[in-house]
Parts: C-alpha cells; structure tokens; sequence
C-alpha cells in the first residue's frame, strides 16, 4: 500500500556530489529522500544528523503509517541497533562496580539448555560484547534448542543469545530490572523520554509501522525486554545516547579506548576477505564492546546496523571529524535507501564503495 513508482528511479540516475556543509546536505537530503522512498518503496525514513560532536539537524520524510506523516515523535524499532544500547548499560553498572566483565554470566543467570556443558562456564560480558560466545545468532537456528556451534573465545560468530544471556545475568546481579537500569543509567542521563525496550504509555500513536511489499508485517512491541532486539526510539534521541558514548565521560577512559579497540578480525564482506582484499577494504576490522569498529588508514568509524522483517536501520559516527548520522526506516528496501543517504551525509568514496559492497 505504500508502492510509489513515479518515475523516482529516473531521477536519482546520477547523484550529486555529497555537499559539504551541514546545511547543504541537508538542502540536498530533502530534495533526494521523498524520491528515494518512492524508489525503493520505502514509507519513511528518519535522520538525525551530528557535525562538530553535536545535532545538526533532523528530518524526516514519509509517512509512520498510512497518512499519517513520519515525525519528531515517530518511534522506529531499530532492531539490532538495540545492541549497543545494552552494551552502554552493562559498561555503566561496570564502571559503578556493580558487575564484572570478566565474571562468569553464569554466576548469575544460567541457561538451562545448556546448564550441563562446561563450556557455560566460560562466558562473560566481554565476550558476549566482542561476540565470541560460540553460539547462534538465534536458537531457532540450532532447531530451538541453544548451543554451543564452537568453544568459546574461538572465534567471531554474530549471536544475540549472548546478548539476552549477559541481560539475565546483569538483572539478576544487581536485583533490578533491566529496563529500569537502562532508563537510570543511559535513556534519562541522555534526554530520551520516548525510548524503551517494552510496550509504554506515551507509544501510542507514535509507532512506525512496519512494510514489506506483497507480505504482511508484524509490528513487534515486546512486553518484556529484549537485549538484542526491538528497541524503540527515535532519530534524535538515539543521536542523543551515541553523544553519551563518544563525546561524555560516563565510563573511564581506559573503558572507554578497551570498547573501541579491535582484539580479533571479523569481515563479512567477500571483497574484504582473504590476502587480496579490495582496495576499499578497512586495514582492520572487527567487534569492541558491543560496536563494530573500521579502521582504514585515513580514519575509523564506529558503526551498527538493525534489520528485521519490515524496519532497517543505521547509525555510525567518525570520532576524528566528530560527524556521525542515525538513519531509520520502516521499510524492509530501507537499506536501500539509507546507503544512498550515506553517500550524500558522509561522501568519502572509500567507505561508500565499502558499503555498498555486498555481504556473504
């Protein structure tokens, strides 16, 4: 119901040249998102766009649900984007002392299908950030049964079981619920009164919904938090927490600098693999706590994506240049989209032909 053709494509054949300015891009963003949407039929897209470590500006483009236009207000569920949020929570009880990174989770929280491995263990919140827990990314993959696919600390494997694992066991430590602590610690401290894990009054009405063409969609609202998955939130206020982490001294330094530094490669891209990688790929790459972090010679990048059914989402930030931006749709082309956006909101050639090199 959201098909816009026109001749959207037409337009967008050759795109301009990525302004520099902070207003200029933005001039350039609403000239190009209103025909990006109706391309890759696509309902709204949200930007939030940070120069010199603060907002720039927001905008956005489309509609939350039908006939009703996208706003300040719009929650998108961000998906994995949820990641780094959790992360910052358990970094924040970590600097208080109030949980280890290096404690066993299962000290506190244990996982009953795997409860007779000795290999649960040796699983820690350090290892679960830098994605090393040796399990799925979901249980449904292991046919609902969660398991170890290789030892621990082994290698790098995508898993958001680690993540709902290391949530249990910071809740149950600290006696607290976990979306009471990450509403203490990380959404009051950075000004986001809209964002939550679970199902709130003041949602109504502000919900983006989900689309993908020819297939119905489920707008997920979890009763119950999820670490990995179906945060809500909007553009600016997830801008918000990133300033929290990159430009504030909510964690020590040395947390900070051990988040960012990369400990073990992980590529996902086919160009970016092997000895004779492609000229755009990153020198480095790979997890720190709870980020992905690219380092190319001329700059590095903090970066995190979400993606499910029906919402696709992105948020990266240069720590050098202090620019970053936060894209958020609610169409399952919305990557589509948002790499287009990155082009004109970023606009070095390298990291563009980094992105829109596929995965595999």
């Amino acid at each position: 119901m959201y098909r816009f053709t026109a001749l959207a494509g037409l337009l967008l054949a050759t795109p301009p040249l990525a302004a520099q300015s902070a207003a200029d891009k933005l001039e350039q963003v609403e000239q190009e998102a209103p025909l990006l949407l109706a391309r890759h039929d696509v309902p709204s897209v949200g930007i939030a766009y940070i120069e010199n470590g603060e907002i720039a500006w927001v905008r956005h483009f489309g509609y939350q649900t039908w006939g009703f236009p996208a706003n300040e207000e719009t929650l998108y569920n961000v998906a994995s984007l949820t990641k780094p949020v959790t992360a910052e929570v358990i970094l924040r009880l970590a600097q208080a002392g109030r949980f280890s990174l290096d404690t066993p989770l299962a000290d506190h929280h244990m996982e009953e299908d795997v409860a007779d491995d000795p290999r649960s263990r040796e699983l820690t919140a350090r290892l679960v950030m830098r994605h090393r827990t040796g399990f799925p990314n979901w249980r449904y993959e292991t046919e609902g049964t969660l398991t170890f696919l290789r030892d621990p600390d082994t290698e790098v494997g995508y898993s958001g079981e680690g993540y709902e694992w290391m949530m249990k066991a910071a809740a149950a430590a600290v006696g607290e619920d976990f979306e009471k602590l990450a509403r203490d610690l990380v959404f009051e401290p950075a000004d986001m009164p809209l964002t939550g894990y679970t199902l709130a009054n003041n949602w109504v009405g502000h919900l983006a919904m989900p689309y993908k063409a020819d297939e119905g969609v489920y707008n997920v609202v979890r009763r119950e938090p999820s670490a990995s998955d179906d945060m809500r939130t909007t553009p600016r206020e997830y801008a918000r927490f990133m300033l929290s982490v990159f430009e504030r001294d909510a964690v020590s330094p040395e947390l900070r600098e051990e988040q960012f530094t990369i400990r073990h490669e992980a590529r996902y891209r086919p160009a970016c693999k092997g000895e004779d990688r492609a000229d755009f790929c990153p020198t480095r790459q790979g997890w720190g706590l709870g980020w992905t972090v690219y380092e190319w010679p001329h700059r590095k990048i903090y970066e995190h994506s979400g993606g499910d059914h029906g919402e696709r989402a992105l948020a990266l930030y240069d720590p050098e240049t202090r620019r970053g931006m936060v894209l958020m749709t609610n169409g399952a082309e919305g990557f589509e989209v948002i790499k287009a956006l990155v082009e004109t909101l970023d606009g070095d050639p390298i990291f563009l032909e980094f992105v829109n090199a596929p995965f595999g």
